[in-house]
């Protein structure tokens, strides 16, 4: 279990009232904070403490006080996500609490990370020029638990794409992971001789993911994982006459 401690803060609304909406491909929130107008996310008296200016006093309502909400990234970084008059300093009833969304997950899978993935050639070490090389790699699925805004939550991953990098300029995707001989689903002819290259390839995984042992939810976007080089000698293999042929 990977335990990704986040604190519950204050969750807020945006100007016009509404909550800010976590989709994966937005910044996902894990606290959040009321701040006076009148001082930054970083001011040493800004933790949930009013200061009075002249901002502040834009209500319509003067008996009411401006107030910024702001959200707190997964790596710790704050944005400002709009403003509100309150006739009191704002608490937690006023807004909800930060929920696990796929934008969440999706960032926190990122940081822990997923296995990387070896090209691996036949002949391996060692190929010949105009030779069709065997290219494949050995992916398995992977399941991570997370540790999320005191939830436990448990993430399952699978390769779905591969790039493979040969070492020349050269690239190809493919939805296959390839197989050892007698299989040939993924090869590569090198053209020029008497060099090594350092082939790779980048996995690409889908995950999904649930919350408290809840039904699985997908995660939109992918995590894409670089894997790491290799060495591969290309020869030139010298016809020989052999035998009486007299």
């Amino acid at each position: 279990m990977f335990d990704i401690s986040i604190a519950c803060g204050l969750a807020g609304s945006n100007e016009d009232g509404s909550f800010p909406h976590e989709a994966s491909s937005e910044p996902a929130y894990v606290a959040y904070r009321w701040v006076s107008v009148c001082a930054g996310i970083d001011s040493t008296n800004a933790a949930g403490t009013f200061v009075e200016c002249g901002a502040a006093r834009a209500c319509p309502d003067q008996t009411e006080r401006l107030w910024r909400l702001w959200g707190k990234r997964l790596d710790g970084t704050w944005d400002p996500l709009g403003s509100q008059c309150f006739g009191r300093p704002p608490t937690a009833a006023d807004t909800p609490q930060p929920q696990v969304t796929p934008g969440l997950v999706l960032q926190a899978l990122r940081r822990v990370g997923l296995p990387a993935l070896a090209a691996r050639t036949q002949p391996a070490g060692k190929t010949l020029v105009n030779f069709a090389t065997i290219f494949y790699a050995d992916p398995q699925p992977v399941s991570r638990g997370l540790r999320l805004l005191g939830h436990d939550v448990q993430v399952e991953a699978t390769p779905t794409s591969y790039l493979w990098h040969y070492g020349d300029g050269t690239s190809a995707r493919t939805e296959s992971p390839g197989a050892p001989y007698p299989a040939m689903d993924i090869t590569y002819k090198y053209i020029d001789a008497h060099v090594t290259v350092h082939p790779s390839v980048d996995v690409t995984y889908t995950a999904r993911f649930r919350v408290d042992g809840g039904g699985w939810q997908s995660i939109p976007d992918t995590v894409t994982i670089v894997g790491p080089v290799g060495d591969l000698r290309i020869a030139e293999a010298t016809p020989l006459l052999s035998g009486d042929y007299s």
